[in-house]
């Protein structure tokens, strides 16, 4: 029988009595780090409408429910046409089917949309039955106690990462990311770890094909650069990250592999540089997240 999906399934924490590391920096600890911003990821219509089998009219049907997720409110019919990027009359037509199958809700007052407790169903089932995920709870979540900071399981999904498990830190400092969150791997600990696993010319194309738009002033967008941070990647074991995706964030990532060396997702523990300075995540950190991920890897050769 499967196990219950743990307390960090969606934006739980650790459980249990954590044994955390000494804090590795004396500087007073800060709320200073900006919370992620919910991004849209609304497509338009377009991408893929070169194939016979693409259906436009089920594309907009989801564009609708990633605008409404977007927005993160609800959202009356006039204005989600606009975030979906519709016309009014296709978003009626597409919110009454939602709403009557059960997957929208309307306030009889406002008459605004919100998405339905039945979505829920959706995220559950890609967590229960993600064989990752579950082989690596157990060791990530002991990893979690040992150093009390933010753990991550992400996987790659086009050109972006999905965090699929997450045990945010005790303390008060912690991007505000969640389970089912996403970011670019061109400029994620995670994403650069991911890809140092596949073969060079393979992860180059990607990064080519991407959009690589700089998150903050530190971000490395240049192809010479990207290439240079998965080369020390491939030698190390692992990829670092130095406020590239959020400022005042350092993370460290360790790639996850099947049995053929192929990549499955990665591991990385996130601090925040009021309380860390990068010289200790190296030493005090990277060594626990590697002994981790070779742990997991050793357990996923047996799926």
């Amino acid at each position: 029988m499967r196990s219950p999906l743990p307390a960090s399934s969606f934006r739980g924490g650790a459980t249990g009595a954590p044994t955390c590391m000494a804090r590795s920096s004396p500087a007073a600890e800060r709320t200073g780090v900006a919370p992620a911003a919910r991004t849209p990821r609304t497509r338009t219509v377009a991408a893929g409408g070169d194939s016979r089998l693409f259906m436009g009219s089920l594309a907009k049907g989801f564009q609708v429910l990633e605008a409404l997720n977007a927005a993160g409110r609800p959202v009356g019919l006039t204005e989600l046409a606009q975030l979906a990027r519709l016309d009014r009359s296709g978003v009626q037509r597409i919110t009454h089917t939602l709403r009557v199958l059960g997957y929208l809700r309307q306030d009889p007052g406002s008459k605004a949309f919100r998405l339905s407790g039945r979505m829920l169903e959706f995220g559950h089932t890609v967590l229960a039955t993600d064989q990752l995920r579950e082989r690596a709870h157990p060791h990530l979540e002991a990893l979690s106690r040992r150093t009390c900071e933010t753990v991550n399981l992400m996987e790659l999904e086009g050109d972006e990462i999905v965090y699929v498990a997450r045990w945010p830190s005790v303390h008060a400092v912690s991007v505000d990311l969640h389970v089912g969150s996403r970011l670019p791997a061109f400029c994620t600990a995670a994403g650069r770890a991911i890809l140092s696993r596949m073969d060079p010319a393979d992860a180059l194309a990607r990064l080519k094909a991407a959009t690589r738009t700089a998150m903050t002033p530190r971000t490395v967008t240049d192809l010479a650069g990207l290439r240079a941070a998965l080369d020390a990647a491939r030698e190390l074991g692992y990829a670092l990250n130095d406020q590239e995706a959020f400022i005042g964030d350092i993370s460290v990532a360790a790639p996850l592999v099947d049995r053929d060396g192929q990549p499955l997702g990665a591991v990385n523990v996130a601090v925040p540089s009021p309380r860390w300075l990068l010289r200790d995540v190296l030493a005090r950190l990277t060594p626990q997240l590697l002994r981790t991920a070779a742990a997991i890897n050793r357990d996923l050769r047996y799926l």
